[in-house]
């Protein structure tokens, strides 16, 4: 009866969880998009309903940091998204890997440039911070 009873209570929490989830990850319709956004993902419009709920998560991201770009870097954004609607996906996975793979290298190197920081002696850092003790040319 204790197994019954708790099967049916897991059962019931799944179906709760799976409903709020579905609502949270709700796609968004193009037409709830600002102008603004809009006139950024323009180029995706065709392809919209068909991305997945995190795949529009991601572009609204992008076009929320838009509106409050200036103009400039608001054009440079418009044409990034233009190009980025004409690859195909072969071209778009291998954008992907690529964009992983610099960003792993970045880490990377950042973790080795910490390390290296972290192994300087006093001397060597009061040198590179620019604090050394040069004598004076007064």
């Amino acid at each position: 009866m204790i197994r019954l009873y708790s099967g049916l209570m897991t059962l019931g929490l799944l179906l709760v969880l799976s409903l709020q989830s579905g609502q949270a990850l709700a796609a968004t319709d193009w037409s709830k998009l600002s102008a603004k956004q809009q006139e950024l993902l323009s180029p995706l419009q065709n392809d919209w309903n068909s991305m997945t709920n995190a795949q529009q998560e991601r572009w609204l991201k992008v076009g929320r940091k838009y509106e409050s770009e200036p103009a400039e870097r608001q054009a440079i954004m418009r044409e990034r998204v233009s190009s980025w609607s004409e690859l195909s996906p072969r071209e778009k996975a291998a954008a992907r890997e690529n964009y992983k793979a610099l960003k792993e290298k970045r880490q990377g190197e950042r973790n080795s440039s910490w390390n290296s920081y972290q192994s300087l002696d006093k001397k060597q850092l009061d040198e590179f911070k620019g604090k050394s003790n040069k004598p004076s040319l007064n």
